[in-house]
């Protein structure tokens, strides 16, 4: 539908609106942060709890993840867990005990190849989500996770800094 008449357009009357001045052009900048910064503090709550038990709510700590670039280096000399292919490995990540900016703990490391030319890489279809779903990858990494470790342990490439997790301890 066309109109053959334009819109008509209304301006907001400056004459009936009310006068204010700005608090920047007096100087007093200053103050006016304050009040707002008083006033926000004072209309803070307390956050939730992440988890609420029936007896308590507490949130959940979550312990320190175990960084070790030697067992890192260790896992990538591994075959690919998934094609068994050698020499192309990277150390992989399980995607479990993640969060926002924290990665998950060397621990859950194991070795997945990389691209290479003319071959997509398990590493990136598993992250991709190409090769599993989410329930299965759930239930494979902990297991690659611990053979990884004992693979690790038994090939004698265990760093010294690094405490036997009870996966390498059945070898020992």
């Amino acid at each position: 539908m066309m109109r053959r008449t334009p819109l008509q357009r209304t301006v907001w009357s400056r004459r009936n609106a009310p006068h204010r001045q700005n608090p920047v052009a007096n100087g007093s900048r200053e103050l006016v942060l304050e009040a707002r910064a008083a006033r926000a503090m004072s209309e803070a709550r307390p956050r939730a709890a992440t988890v609420v038990n029936a007896e308590y709510a507490a949130p959940v700590s979550k312990g320190d993840p175990v960084r070790n670039e030697a067992y890192r280096r260790a896992v990538a000399t591994l075959p690919c867990v998934i094609c068994k292919v050698a020499g192309h490995s990277q150390a992989a990540h399980a995607n479990t005990g993640k969060g926002m900016g924290l990665k998950a703990c060397d621990l859950t490391l194991f070795p997945a190849c990389c691209d290479r030319p003319g071959v997509r890489g398990c590493h990136s279809q598993l992250d991709q989500g190409a090769l599993f779903t989410k329930a299965v990858r759930r239930e494979l990494e902990p297991a690659w996770a611990a053979d990884t470790q004992r693979r690790v342990y038994k090939a004698g490439l265990w760093p010294a800094s690094l405490p036997l997790t009870p996966a390498a301890q059945e070898i020992a």
